[in-house]
């Protein structure tokens, strides 16, 4: 059944800064989760991405933007559904709590923390470089699979339809083509309006998607310093991790705050969204526009 007029979404509707929602949290953390998706409305925010691999993400954004179809959502098939029990999400939350009162009342916890992420960041630089973060072809995902995935992310999210669903990770199948001839006929029965590809690392010029694909890539540092002709929207994630751990350090000083360093790369490249992981509504109603 096609989609109310009213309802379709155009690629110039989406807002140029969306929300990564891998740390939304249930359980002791809802309210938390709750106030940054509310935060990020109020900044007029109006894209989120989520995931079945990201936990609650799914079910937390059906419950606090249910029947608000101004907000376009995007989710993904492809990796395994994260469930994890009661237990293990506590214990989570008490893992991340001790980091953070360590980290903001101990020098040296702070120090050995933001030197913990920092090499782990540089590892993953250096594995895209290298390509060796790129899965071997070898898997294939069937229309049955991607349907019931599907129909499980519309139930949690209390949609009718998607905006955009993702591919997660799609170097990994073989049927690349099958899987896009799937997602047309989901197009085509009003179930998502855009599909398109997530990949976790940057682009490479020997990339040959297909142009009706909407790709979701990793922040790339020559985009900092390039003005933006791309003529096909795009989203990318990881630019602050990029600001926080790679960024030249005197280079950095010419940007005020994480903010400043977000809206600059806005006005670079006009047709991208740029993704954000808050973890608290603080970093959300700290951003001046």
């Amino acid at each position: 059944m096609a989609l109310p007029s009213d309802l379709i979404f155009d690629t110039n509707s989406i807002s140029r800064l969306g929300i990564g929602c891998h740390k939304l949290y249930g359980g002791y953390e809802k309210q938390r989760s709750k106030n940054i998706i509310y935060s990020a409305l109020d900044k007029s925010i109006n894209y989120f991405d989520t995931a079945p691999r990201y936990g609650d993400s799914e079910k937390l954004l059906g419950q606090f933007l249910k029947g608000n179809y101004e907000v376009i959502i995007s989710s993904k098939v492809g990796l395994s559904e994260l469930n994890l029990s009661i237990f293990n999400k506590n214990k989570a939350f008490l893992k991340r709590e001790i980091k953070l009162f360590m980290k903001n009342n101990f020098n040296f916890a702070h120090n050995y923390l933001n030197n913990k992420l920092q090499k782990s960041f540089e590892s993953t630089l250096k594995a895209f470089e290298s390509n060796s973060n790129f899965k071997t072809s070898e898997l294939v995902l069937t229309e049955k699979e991607i349907r019931v995935s599907l129909y499980k992310s519309l139930k949690n999210l209390q949609r009718d339809y998607l905006n955009i669903y993702f591919l997660h990770e799609p170097e990994q199948y073989k049927n690349i083509d099958e899987i896009e001839a799937v997602f047309k006929k989901l197009q085509n029965e009003g179930l998502i309006n855009f599909y398109g590809l997530g990949l976790h690392r940057y682009l490479k010029k020997e990339d040959n998607f297909s142009d009706s694909f909407i790709t979701l890539s990793m922040f790339k540092g020559e985009m900092l310093f390039e003005k933006g002709n791309e003529s096909s929207y795009s989203i990318i994630h990881g630019s602050m991790g990029f600001f926080k751990f790679a960024l030249d350090t005197d280079y950095k000083q010419k940007f005020k705050n994480p903010a400043d360093f977000l809206f600059e790369l806005i006005k670079l490249h006009p047709n991208k969204t740029f993704l954000m992981a808050p973890s608290n509504h603080k970093q959300i109603n700290n951003l001046k526009f």
